[in-house]
């Protein structure tokens, strides 16, 4: 009984370091983005003005990212050792779900050209029950 305690202990603590790679890249991506001036060829904005909603969104599709590579990563290993098609089943569905991600970025749409931020598409609700999602995923993945 105190194996699990502990293998759940560690899947926990690794979801979690997951999350804060996520957030900390996200975070550290938005700011340097925000400092070179959304790329619009205006000057670069002071370093205390944060586009809220840009960064929200920016923040939690780097988190999103970082746990769909974790889970590409357990369940490539886990076909690697079973050879089960299923598993290959997963990494094929969650490496679409990453190129998704990547795609459709903020901060490539943003280079791309104008694109809406407030209501709408940069409402980031959906986005967060997608990270929440991702993590529950890796959580009972890892045990």
């Amino acid at each position: 009984m105190v194996t699990v305690e502990k293998k759940g202990r560690g899947d926990f603590m690794t979801v979690m370091l997951v999350l804060i790679v996520g957030v900390a890249a996200g975070v550290l991506l938005s700011v340097f983005d925000q400092m070179r001036g959304f790329g619009h060829g205006f000057n670069p904005p002071p370093f205390n003005f944060i586009e809220p909603v840009l960064t929200l969104r920016v923040i939690l599709s780097t988190t999103s990212v970082a746990l769909l590579v974790a889970l590409v990563v357990v369940y490539f290993k886990m076909y690697r050792d079973t050879k089960a098609n299923f598993s290959l089943g997963l990494v094929i569905m969650l490496g679409a779900l990453l190129l998704h991600s990547l795609i459709s970025y903020p901060l490539l749409l943003v280079r791309a050209g104008d694109i809406p931020i407030g209501p709408g598409e940069f409402l980031s609700t959906a986005d967060i029950f997608m990270v929440v999602a991702y993590a529950v995923f890796l959580y009972l993945s890892l045990e």
